[in-house]
């Protein structure tokens, strides 16, 4: 990689890490004030969040926490109890245990995304037309690589394994 590439990839690292850090102190002060009733922990959020997408296996589950079964099991049954998510079994095989939203799980989910997209459209509110342009031109290639590295093959989880081994 040239000197110049690299140079405009940590602006880029930096700039995220600038941009996540504003954006992780904005929701956690919104989130004590909104979600506190709710008393869900991160592995929880995720996980619903996770589950919004399609439902799933518990080991599907399981992985993507990076978690034990019963671990994810747990986790799922404390979200059972908040009546957010529920459990099915496939009624073809009954060892197949199918982890669904529930209606009040869909509701607070939809809930996270639409208050997210009020705080991106508050930000972009700030940027003149010109730069509004600009950053969503930025945006829309960095979805498209995302897009194109999420179609190779494994090349995400072997960078991530080797940068793990040479912590």
């Amino acid at each position: 990689m040239d000197a110049s590439k690299h140079a405009l990839i940590e602006r880029l690292t930096a700039a995220a890490d600038r941009m996540s850090e504003k954006m992780r102190q904005s929701t956690m002060h919104e989130s004590m004030q909104d979600w506190s009733e709710l008393d869900l922990t991160m592995p929880q959020l995720r996980t619903l969040g996770f589950l919004a997408r399609d439902p799933c296996r518990m080991g599907e589950v399981a992985a993507y926490l990076g978690s034990s079964v019963s671990s994810a099991t747990s986790l799922v049954e404390r979200l059972e109890g908040k009546d957010l998510v529920k459990r099915v079994h496939d009624p073809i095989d009954r060892r197949v245990v199918m982890c669904h939203l529930t209606p009040r799980g869909r509701e607070l989910v939809d809930r996270f995304w639409r208050m997210q997209r009020l705080k991106l459209e508050s930000v972009a509110d700030l940027l003149s037309i010109d730069e509004l342009a600009r950053v969503t031109e930025g945006v829309e290639l960095l979805a498209a690589a995302f897009e194109r590295r999420a179609a190779q093959p494994d090349t995400v989880g072997a960078d991530l394994r080797a940068v793990a081994a040479t912590d």
